[in-house]
């Protein structure tokens, strides 16, 4: 596989584990949930905000309903879960995802300098399996954790120390690649690397402290395998 542009870059000394999440950052799909979102609430007669369900990115349904439910006391916030991912995975369910810039060319670097791979998602299982076998990219990656798995949802750590886990890799020695600010500060608490490839919402000073920044995948390969880079 790849992704047409070319260019070598050396391995990393020190990261063994690349962990990716999947929604926003493998693949075009963390806009099907904004608009699924948007979508449920009107079912319940509510006009919110477009630009509220962006707080949304990258975190499990406890808190989305916490949020949910400060900012519109007037929704059923279990219908409006209950609504909104029935949407957004049945969309997911029924096509192929938009890879993201730069994943080919992500996945055969790690191929190569035998980095082992995995997927952190919030989304469930059947979904994120359904999505890398669709995208043609399953074989790329040694394992998956998903959120249904773990007690508790991003920020906490739990998903990425799962994935490290499965792979056999020490936390300290693994990469996270993120787009969310929650999957960042999940990272930070796991004791592992980050790097922030923005989708919908852009890291704050605070964020940036935590993380390296990059534009796509294709450049988080040089951060990966930049030996001076400071993660």
């Amino acid at each position: 596989m790849n992704d047409g542009k070319g260019g070598g870059t050396d391995a990393p000394r020190d990261i063994l584990g690349a962990i990716f999440d999947q929604d926003g950052l493998l693949f075009d799909t963390e806009r099907i949930y904004q608009e699924c979102w948007l979508e449920s609430a009107r079912l319940q007669g509510v006009d919110m905000d477009p630009s509220f369900p962006r707080r949304f990115c990258g975190v499990g349904r406890r808190l989305i309903a916490e949020m949910a439910a400060a900012e519109h006391p007037e929704l059923d916030i279990e219908r409006f879960c209950d609504k909104a991912v029935e949407f957004a995975w049945g969309r997911q369910l029924a096509g192929v995802p938009e890879k993201k810039p730069g994943l080919g060319r992500m996945l055969e670097f790690c191929r190569a300098h035998a980095i082992r791979t995995a997927v952190a998602s919030s989304s469930p299982r059947n979904v994120v399996e359904h999505n890398l076998r669709a995208a043609g990219v399953r074989e790329f990656f040694d394992a998956v954790a998903t959120g249904d798995e773990v007690e508790n949802s991003k920020p906490a750590p739990d998903i990425f120390l799962l994935a490290a886990q499965r792979i056999g890799v020490a936390p300290a020695r693994c990469c996270v690649f993120e787009d969310a600010v929650s999957g960042i500060r999940g990272a930070n608490a796991a004791g592992m690397k980050a790097v922030m490839i923005p989708d919908l919402r852009q890291p704050t000073d605070e964020i940036r402290a935590m993380c390296t920044v990059c534009r796509d995948l294709g450049e988080a390969i040089a951060a990966l395998s930049n030996r001076n880079q400071p993660f």
